[in-house]
């Protein structure tokens, strides 16, 4: 999947489920998921289950801490799904 996909695919999870009251064009890799995207501490724990349902990723504690931005969390999830791919290739 590329970071644009994800992107997409994030985009529409924020203004789909989240209810963050902006529209898919709004949602670009500088947005900044609490300032211009309304996405509040609780809304953040609905957006990492939303990630983790969606892509099958795993964004650890670290990770979560760190997601600012969209493209913060486009990086978050491909980390997560590289790492993934891999343990499953050496498997």
């Amino acid at each position: 999947m590329t970071p644009d996909e994800i992107r997409d695919r994030l985009a529409s999870i924020i203004v789909e489920r989240l209810n963050s009251g902006v529209s898919v064009d709004e949602v670009g890799w500088n947005s900044t998921l609490r300032d211009d995207l309304g996405i509040d501490s609780l809304g953040s724990a609905e957006l990492l289950f939303e990630i983790e349902e969606a892509f099958g990723a795993q964004i650890g504690p670290l990770d979560a801490r760190s997601l600012v931005t969209v493209r913060d969390a486009v990086d978050a999830i491909s980390r997560s799904l590289q790492s993934g791919a891999s343990a499953y290739s050496a498997a």
